[in-house]
């Protein structure tokens, strides 16, 4: 990760959600990818996936706070479908729970997800130990799928043998 895109991973997404560098670069060896995102050679935003067969899970989608709102981050999910095409795609948000600190931060990308064509699973899954919502981006997976390609990205960033992960009803 170069230093634009390493600050704003760090500033996007909670402790939570965030992985330490050395998984980062384990999983980009292994089937994920990183995109850098630029308009005229300004910073925009970055992209991170895991590629599984025709299965992605997209992890890390993130665009720069002073531009957000202006229709980049919809024209980078149409790039990525675009790029994508053939391929089943989805992605974790974390839980619209009505306790959490960020909430309201948490509405607001699930709404935009929304907006964009994203689909809600109606499944909670578990990765790293805490629990997300799931949304397609493109094309639909079942659960076992869900899970599996979440488990094999984990378990190679991870630097572990692979171990099934658990899945939860939310609808």
């Amino acid at each position: 990760m170069d230093g634009e895109v390493r600050s704003l991973y760090e500033t996007s997404f909670s402790d939570i959600e965030k992985i330490p560098q050395e998984n980062i670069s384990r999983a980009l060896s292994s089937g994920a990818f990183l995109d850098r995102y630029e308009e005229s050679g300004v910073f925009i935003g970055f992209t991170m996936g895991f590629i599984d067969g025709d299965r992605i899970f997209l992890i890390y989608f993130a665009t720069r706070p002073e531009i957000r709102g202006k229709g980049y981050g919809s024209r980078i999910l149409d790039m990525l479908r675009s790029e994508f095409q053939g391929h089943r795609m989805f992605l974790v948000t974390e839980p619209l729970d009505q306790d959490a600190p960020d909430i309201d931060i948490r509405r607001r990308r699930q709404d935009f997800y929304r907006r964009n064509g994203c689909k809600d699973t109606g499944v909670r899954v578990i990765s790293d130990d805490a629990w997300f919502d799931t949304m397609f981006v493109q094309g639909e997976l079942s659960e076992e799928e869900m899970v599996s390609v979440i488990g094999l990205y984990e378990d190679i960033h991870n630097g572990r043998k692979y171990r099934l992960r658990s899945v939860a009803r939310t609808a």
